[in-house]
């Protein structure tokens, strides 16, 4: 099979397998990892139709590896293995020096084989019944906003920061930012970062429970407790989680800024 770069005609597909698979995934963000980094966005074809894919997003010296898909006929056969060999090569053609990507359990070896090595877990949370009460913003991303962000993560991710500001709402406050947007139903949170207290400050100021109809969802890093028992406390529960990784130099990783994930697995 050839290893080629996505095509508009295999959108479809592709969002036709991230649905089987479970995935929290939507067009906006196909189309997004599509423009900002196509080299790291590949696809397996067999007989011309797409039956795998791969998407990969880089950010200033790190990256991320997202929605590795493959077609059950094709699965424990390689596909999967040479789309990832091929982000990889594209990331650090890129320069990035850290790559990370989140992974199931039963992903996890093959990830351990391609020298990825733990460093927390992605739990994701969902809850309904909360009214939320942000406004859209403007959209510039601020010196601020992108040194909370920084703080997190341990590197610069202006574009995908400036991107989702755009397709959703952002909101700014005292050592701490939340974004959300719409996807697929519900209003995924994230990136949501800052000192923990101030995060959960913001938060409480636009989004309150049991006094609405939006059903919300947040993939938050599980050593970052205080996010944790807060998002319990408002009836919130845990629907799953994975495994955080990472391969290369070593991050400036503290989850304790970090309140939810920009994304529900793909992006950062």
């Amino acid at each position: 099979m050839e290893t080629d770069r996505f095509r508009d005609n295999d959108r479809e597909e592709f969002l036709r397998l991230a649905a089987e698979e479970g995935w929290i995934s939507d067009r906006w963000e196909l189309e997004f990892l599509r423009r900002s980094f196509p080299q790291g966005c590949l696809v397996k074809r067999r007989q011309e139709l797409p039956a795998a894919f791969v998407t990969a997003l880089s950010h200033d010296r790190s990256g991320w590896i997202g929605n590795l898909l493959v077609h059950p006929e094709l699965r424990r056969k390689g596909t999967g293995a040479q789309l990832l060999a091929g982000a990889l090569s594209a990331l650090e053609a890129a320069g990035v020096v850290t790559v990370w990507l989140t992974a199931s359990e039963s992903g996890k070896a093959l990830y351990q084989r391609l020298g990825f090595r733990e460093i927390d877990r992605i739990e994701r949370w969902i809850g309904g019944g909360f009214a939320v009460t942000m406004q859209p913003e403007r959209h510039e991303i601020s010196k601020e906003l992108k040194e909370l962000d920084r703080a997190g993560w341990g590197d610069r991710r202006e574009l995908l920061l400036t991107s989702l500001a755009e397709e959703g709402e952002m909101t700014v406050g005292e050592d701490a930012f939340l974004m959300t947007r719409k996807i697929a139903g519900m209003r995924q949170i994230g990136p949501w970062g800052g000192s923990s207290q101030r995060a959960i400050d913001l938060f409480q100021r636009h989004l309150t429970p049991d006094r609405g109809d939006e059903r919300v969802c947040l993939d938050v890093p599980w050593k970052n407790r205080l996010i944790g028992r807060f998002l319990e406390q408002q009836g919130m529960k845990k629907s799953g989680s994975t495994i955080l990784m990472y391969r290369g130099e070593s991050p400036a990783y503290r989850p304790e800024l970090i309140g939810a994930c920009a994304s529900m697995g793909s992006m950062g």
